[in-house]
């Protein structure tokens, strides 16, 4: 096995924790973000919505790591546009992404996304 084969599903199991911290650390608050959070207890379906928005937020990952931005707000400018380009607002991202904390169906369908790896670069 090659390195850049070796690197493909490190990156991909990099990126899978890294996302669950990240939703897990960001389900904490009060208020209507709470509740929101709370509604999501359940778990959110996977549905062909949910998976764009993964496919959008997993060709970021992978490209994200060769980008350099001056200031953190570039990192935020950068997802607003593909979000954009596809037809997305950075709210409904953030719903989607708060939802993966409490919802196996969308963990699922984002590591079945995610299973093919970045591609080499």
């Amino acid at each position: 096995m090659s390195c850049s084969e070796l690197r493909r599903p490190l990156r991909t199991l990099v990126a899978g924790a890294a996302l669950a911290l990240v939703a897990g650390t960001t389900a904490c608050g009060t208020g209507a973000a709470a509740e929101s959070v709370s509604a999501a207890a359940d778990g959110t379906a996977a549905d062909a919505t949910t998976r764009r928005l993964a496919e959008v937020e997993f060709v970021r990952q992978c490209e994200i790591d060769s980008m350099s931005f001056a200031e953190e707000a570039g990192i935020t400018a950068d997802l607003d546009d593909r979000l954009a380009a596809a037809g997305f607002t950075h709210q409904q991202w953030k719903e989607w992404h708060d939802a993966l904390a409490d919802s196996p169906a969308l963990v699922d369908q984002f590591a079945e996304i995610s299973a093919v790896g970045c591609p080499a670069g």
